[in-house]
């Protein structure tokens, strides 16, 4: 019997190779980016901008995710979600209702990023 290794079986396999649309992680990371930054009423035109570009890459991501060779539909899907949402907070908070939720935590977050950054090595 012949000495079969395991790369030789997994080129054999018939499972076809796909790759990961790149449209489809941009959606997310700029979902999750848009959804972070709409709690910071300072932070409110880059929330716009992430979650604009989170629903227009999440739309390229689902045409390019029905060929069989692309995954991340799922990507697509959580980040058109996040997006939406985003641009909603944003929404609201210019009718009228105060949507920032994340401004009362800004001292503290400048108070340890200082802190941190103190233990850092300075540059000269």
């Amino acid at each position: 019997m012949g000495d079969v290794g395991l790369q030789a079986l997994l080129d054999s396999s018939p499972a076809p190779r796909a790759r990961m649309s790149i449209a489809a992680e941009t959606a997310l990371v700029s979902g999750l980016g848009a959804m972070l930054t709409a709690t910071f009423s300072i932070l409110f035109g880059v929330s716009l901008a992430l979650g604009t570009l989170a629903v227009l890459s999440s739309f390229v991501g689902l045409v390019s995710t029905h060929r069989p060779d692309v995954a991340g539909s799922a990507l697509n899907v959580f980040g058109l979600i996040l997006g939406l949402l985003a641009l909603a907070v944003v929404g609201v908070r210019y009718l009228g209702l105060d949507t920032a939720v994340g401004d009362p935590h800004i001292p503290w977050l400048a108070d340890q990023l200082h802190y941190w950054n103190a233990k850092l090595p300075q540059p000269r």
